[in-house]
């Protein structure tokens, strides 16, 4: 060990001197800058913020990119720097031109700087390799004008860079990576080609999402014999639902699509499977959870794929309430504290994207709710959650972000036990460690049915949506029930 040492001082001492006979240039200047502008993360704060504005792919950056920055500062700053002392470098060693960064008191090691530059890049490269790439350069500088000013010696840089990639990697460990080509379905659709949109009927929302004019103007250059029509909104569900069909109907379209959120998309789905038409995801709210999932990231892609042709044939689900309300649903259904926290990631998601809010929604509720105690497939059981998703999501044992597959025929299903001794703690351990797999509070079943009897109503939520407190509730997959336009890179 005391070989490696004098191996690393010795390394860190020629590189400053190296460093240290430079001729002066802008390019002090620039580091200089560079130095001081990171101070306190305020480069990645303010690129996570502007990148939040964006759904998908940027806004899951920036909060995984603060997350791994929150950690990443705790670890470096506070538990490497008092665990691990080490003196700064020699300022008086550097040119005075290079001497103006102020000289920081706490342990040169690791570099608190490079740590999180590190980190923020690696987690932003995660969900956007993209991004991570064109941010990487601006990360890079930042670690490396540490040893440029003299407050760091490189072995610091070094060490703090690669803490800050293993920590990024680490967030991975209790919430995963959404894949970049989600795998839906082999089972090929039989839908028309519409090159010019020619006999699409588009139903749209216009109350869904920000930009639902532009999105109209879009698809309409992209598709410009296709018809739009405001979905006909009734007094009730089944009001929607009956009105819908009737226009269908009425209209006689080759194929429909629809424009809208979650929401939206269910309700078009559902008279879509109904009338035997094939759906085109045209995605128009502010998650738009569905067309992520069917590899419909934006209308150029949804456009394409009804020109062309390509479909594939997919499963929905139905949750009977009561034995005698049918509601389609094409994410996910829950009971429990689920339904709760869901209004908990409806109120931030716009800022933190929404598995944080749901996570943390989850947490406050399993502590503040009282169990639910029902009957599952005949079986007593008290929980403080239950999560049903149409299709098999990913990952098995952590915080749910994708599907896997949407036409294997499963549901979902996933328990939060409440009849196990110190339940709540334990749960919560395991979905902070990413320990679910292993602990016994935690249940996950896949099954083409579920039959549910609860003492008590409870709240039941549809894809992200409250719909009504039930006491007996049904569900089952509707194998193939939708056909989807969708890219045929997919699955």
């Amino acid at each position: 060990m005391r070989r490696l040492l004098g191996l690393i001082s010795t390394f860190d001492h020629n590189v400053m001197a190296h460093s240290a006979t430079l001729r002066p240039s802008s390019l002090d200047t620039g580091m200089q800058f560079a130095s001081t502008i990171a101070n306190y993360s305020k480069p990645w704060i303010a690129i996570s913020l502007l990148l939040s504005r964006h759904p998908g792919a940027p806004r899951r950056a920036a909060v995984r990119g603060i997350l791994a920055v929150g950690a990443t500062s705790l670890l470096a700053n506070v538990a490497f720097k008092f665990s691990l002392p080490r003196p700064r470098p020699d300022h008086f060693s550097m040119p005075l031109h290079r001497r103006r960064i102020r000289m920081p008191k706490s342990s040169s090691f690791p570099s608190g700087h490079s740590a999180v530059a590190a980190a923020f890049a690696t987690g932003v490269a995660l969900e956007s390799p993209a991004l991570g790439l064109a941010i990487a350069p601006l990360a890079a500088t930042v670690a490396y004008s540490r040893v440029h000013n003299g407050v760091h010696w490189p072995s610091d840089v070094i060490v703090g860079s690669a803490l800050g990639v293993g920590i990024a990697f680490a967030t991975r460990r209790w919430w995963a990576a959404l894949p970049a080509t989600p795998s839906i379905s082999n089972i090929p659709g039989d839908a028309p080609a519409l090159p010019d949109g020619n006999g699409l009927l588009i139903v749209a929302n216009p109350e869904s999402g920000s930009e639902s004019d532009t999105l109209r103007d879009s698809i309409k250059e992209l598709l410009p014999h296709a018809e739009f029509v405001d979905i006909p909104i009734g007094e009730t569900q089944a009001d929607t639902h009956a009105k819908l069909i009737q226009l269908i109907k009425q209209r006689n379209p080759s194929a429909l699509g629809v424009l809208g959120g979650d929401g939206t998309v269910r309700t078009v789905a559902a008279a879509a499977a109904l009338t035997h038409h094939p759906l085109a995801v045209f995605p128009g709210g502010t998650l738009n959870h569905f067309a992520i999932d069917i590899g419909t990231l934006d209308v150029c892609t949804t456009a394409a794929a009804v020109a062309s042709g390509d479909s594939r044939r997919i499963d929905l689900a139905t949750a009977i309430a009561d034995s005698h309300t049918d509601h389609t649903f094409i994410n996910t259904a829950s009971l429990g504290t689920y339904p709760a926290a869901l209004k908990v990631r409806k109120k931030w998601e716009r800022h933190l994207g929404k598995w944080i809010p749901l996570a943390l929604g989850m947490i406050r509720e399993l502590a503040a709710n009282d169990p639910l105690q029902l009957t599952l497939d005949g079986q007593h059981i008290r929980v403080r959650t239950l999560f049903i998703g149409n299709g098999t999501y990913q990952p098995a044992h952590r915080i749910p972000v994708g599907r896997s597959s949407m036409a294997d025929g499963n549901l979902d299903i996933r328990i939060i036990r409440a009849d196990l001794t110190l339940s709540y703690t334990r749960a919560l351990y395991a979905v902070i460690t990413g320990t679910l797999m292993t602990s016994p509070t935690y249940l996950r079943l896949l099954s083409p049915s579920l039959n549910i009897e609860l003492t008590d109503p409870a709240p039941l939520a549809l894809d992200g949506d409250p719909v009504s407190d039930v006491q007996q509730l049904t569900v089952r997959t509707e194998p193939h029930a939708l056909t989807v336009y969708a890219p045929m890179s997919q699955g």
